[in-house]
């Protein structure tokens, strides 16, 4: 044997010992952890998981918990929080890295979000949490590039089934499939009743947290104590106020698709005076121009419904000419229907009364529109699914 060939022999020796080393120790920290939690699905994921959170602290479970929605974030077992420290981009292997932590600290519970996109790493999540429970909020449609239609991707999120667990949704419309992929891994699927109770929450989320946190002894009262406590996530729905102005926005900018989209935006429409001037802001992300895209033929299927457009980030030729096509001229006000935002303190500018709905991204235009414009305190009941 050449010196070569037995380096590449030590090598490969050496890092299969290092995959059984590091199974030795994702077993060890698993058995420590007597409840595990994956939250997965489109939409309501960060919610959800935050929810059960503060649902099974209610019950006297040492909690932890990772979510990943606006912003990734760490909650510890009393309800405070620390953003999630990365050292470059997101990796499914921070989910090993969160079991490590979870067994230090001596956590009784885990509830996790699933943070992978792609079926590769969503298996990875899975193979790395072994949750006792997954749950699962709805499938929409997003990243089609990566989990295709809402039925494709809902067949992704069911490989998490774990065998012989549970798996959870408040989404009639895809509890039957769930339950066809339980049965087949001798799983149980159960679904879950809206919860009853009105609060600063969506109805199928919190009854999503209820039904879980009752998997696991703890009452319903107790679950409710704890959630209405519980810390929403940074870019939750809001309506806001732009100050020493009379414009109004309806920030659903973490609804990353129109689906979501527009039933935030009709719950929004029943909390602002009706007949005001409707402005529609897309923020965009160079990285999503399919999420662009997606959002110029949304809103040019129903111009009418919007005085101007305002748009700001890169949305990408294609989604420029079809909104250019469907926002001609201009409005009343004798300005452009279709314009670009450059700096969020432009919205100031807008009329008084008017009301901006803000979809698209979250991301670099979210924390301006948040330190710009205070959310109001008081929010209707949340009729929709975010």
């Amino acid at each position: 044997m050449t010196a070569l060939e037995l380096a590449a022999v030590l090598s490969a020796g050496a890092y299969f010992g290092f995959l059984l080393l590091e199974s030795w120790r994702l077993q060890r920290a698993r058995a420590q952890l007597a409840i595990v939690v994956q939250v997965n699905g489109t939409r309501g994921k960060t919610e959800t998981t935050r929810l059960l959170a503060a649902a099974l602290r209610a019950g006297g479970l040492r909690t932890l918990a990772k979510t990943t929605g606006t912003e990734p974030r760490l909650i510890l077992e009393d309800g405070s929080e620390r953003r999630w420290r990365r050292w470059g981009a997101a990796n499914v292997r921070e989910q090993r890295n969160f079991m490590f932590l979870a067994a230090r600290r001596k956590a009784q519970a885990v509830v996790v979000e699933c943070m992978a996109v792609s079926p590769d790493a969503q298996r990875a999540s899975t193979a790395f949490l072994t949750p006792d429970l997954l749950i699962v909020t709805n499938s929409r449609p997003d990243h089609q590039e990566e989990l295709g239609s809402p039925e494709q991707a809902l067949a992704v999120f069911a490989e998490g089934i774990p065998a012989g667990g549970t798996v959870l949704t408040a989404d009639p419309g895809i509890h039957g499939e769930l339950g066809r992929v339980a049965a087949a891994r001798g799983a149980q699927a159960i679904l879950a009743a809206p919860c009853p109770e009105p609060g600063p929450w969506h109805p199928d989320n919190a009854g999503a947290a209820l039904a879980a946190a009752a998997q696991f002894g703890v009452s319903p009262a107790s679950a409710l104590a704890g959630m209405r406590g519980h810390t929403p996530d940074p870019g939750a729905f809001a309506l806001r106020r732009i100050p020493a102005t009379a414009v109004t926005v309806v920030d659903a900018l973490a609804a990353n698709d129109t689906v979501s989209t527009d039933l935030l935006f009709r719950r929004g429409e029943a909390m602002v005076p009706a007949g005001a001037p409707k402005v529609l802001l897309i923020g965009n992300r160079d990285d999503r121009p399919d999420r662009a895209l997606a959002y110029a033929r949304w809103a040019a299927a129903a111009p009418e419904r919007w005085t101007s457009v305002l748009w700001a980030g890169a949305p990408g030729p294609a989604a420029q000419r079809t909104l250019a096509a469907a926002f001609p001229g201009q409005g009343a006000d004798g300005r452009p229907r279709l314009r670009r935002l450059r700096d969020v303190r432009e919205l100031a500018l807008e009329p008084a009364g008017t009301v901006i709905y803000a979809t698209g991204n979250w991301r670099g235009l979210g924390p301006a529109l948040a330190a710009l414009a205070p959310a109001l305190a008081a929010l209707a009941p949340r009729e929709e699914q975010p």
